[in-house]
């Protein structure tokens, strides 16, 4: 045991840029009922952090390594103060079993879709009792779980039982693990990743609990980290709402509160593909010559507020 452990320490290398506020780590982790499975990343830096860079492991079921189906590259760019939710591709309308979609409510919250196939890659199908790296080429800067340990065998408890995941409080059919059929909203005063593997993995002491339905903190995290500390409603003084959406008519009207000076919208990899100005408060933008997928459209006004909202075109 002392060599696998040591073993793991070797791979586990605690990064010393690892800094508050200046990497990226997951933000929220959704272990819902069924396929209704999601990890959101949260880049808490004032500059776009391309993914290129970083890959996401799962270690199942108490596993001490991750082979070539456990390692999942990222693409992509996760925008300043911006998130970036992957959900597991389970997409089939007709599927059942272990092939049942993912609920339209959070289908709408992706980023981006990942692992369909489980023998190809299965990163995505982690069930609450298995631990999930986050790494920055060799280094891991972040981890959910703690790796080596199988919650769900620990003092001869098994996965029929309710304590199956972490945290493990006891043997009794009162004790119920946060990471099985749970959503999980990091804290507002988390700024950087976990990057020690092997250390006791408590979710309660860094993670909110939701239930497992609910998704509808996806897609934006606040922190407290400069970008990202929350705005209340009286400090947002401009609105803007955008329909329909999703849209698959080849253009979508835009409402808001005032006459923006800019519109701008930005493909998921972060590369601004309209740009134009406004003269009224409702405007509307064909998207004819875009491709379906995910967007995001941004409205600067006169008083430097930038607000931006998700669109999905099919």
């Amino acid at each position: 045991m002392k060599k696998i452990l040591l073993s793991i320490a070797a791979v586990f290398t605690v990064a010393s840029f690892n800094a508050q506020c200046t990497e990226i780590f997951i933000s929220e982790y959704v272990e819902g009922w069924s396929n209704n499975k999601a990890i959101e990343l949260v880049n808490p830096t004032s500059a776009p952090i391309d993914l290129s860079a970083y890959e996401l492991r799962r270690y199942s079921n108490g596993s001490t390594s991750a082979d070539a189906t456990k390692k999942l590259a990222l693409s992509g760019t996760i925008a300043a103060h911006g998130t970036f939710v992957i959900v597991i591709d389970k997409r089939d309308s007709t599927g059942t079993g272990q092939e049942a979609p993912v609920w339209d409510t959070l289908q709408n919250q992706a980023d981006v879709f990942l692992c369909p196939v489980y023998a190809i890659n299965n990163v995505m199908y982690f069930n609450g009792n298995d631990a999930l790296a986050l790494f920055k080429g060799t280094v891991a800067i972040d981890v959910f779980g703690k790796v080596g340990e199988d919650p769900g065998t620990i003092n001869g408890v098994t996965s029929s039982n309710k304590s199956y995941g972490w945290p493990l409080i006891s043997l009794s059919g009162d004790s119920i693990a946060w990471t099985k059929d749970h959503v999980l909203i990091r804290k507002f005063n988390v700024t950087e990743g976990d990057s020690d593997a092997l250390n006791a993995f408590d979710p309660r002491a860094e993670w909110d609990s939701l239930s497992p339905l609910n998704f509808s903190n996806l897609g934006e995290h606040f922190c407290n980290c400069p970008g990202l500390l929350s705005i209340s409603e009286n400090e947002i003084t401009e609105k803007f709402n955008v329909f329909p959406n999703p849209s698959s008519l080849g253009l979508i009207t835009i409402k808001a509160s005032n006459v923006p000076t800019t519109i701008e919208v930005y493909s998921i990899t972060g590369a601004k593909v309209i740009e134009q100005n406004a003269n009224s408060t409702t405007i509307r933008i064909s998207t004819d010559e875009l491709n379906k997928g995910i967007y995001f459209v941004a409205l600067t006004f006169e008083n430097g507020q930038k607000l931006t909202k998700k669109i999905i075109l099919n």
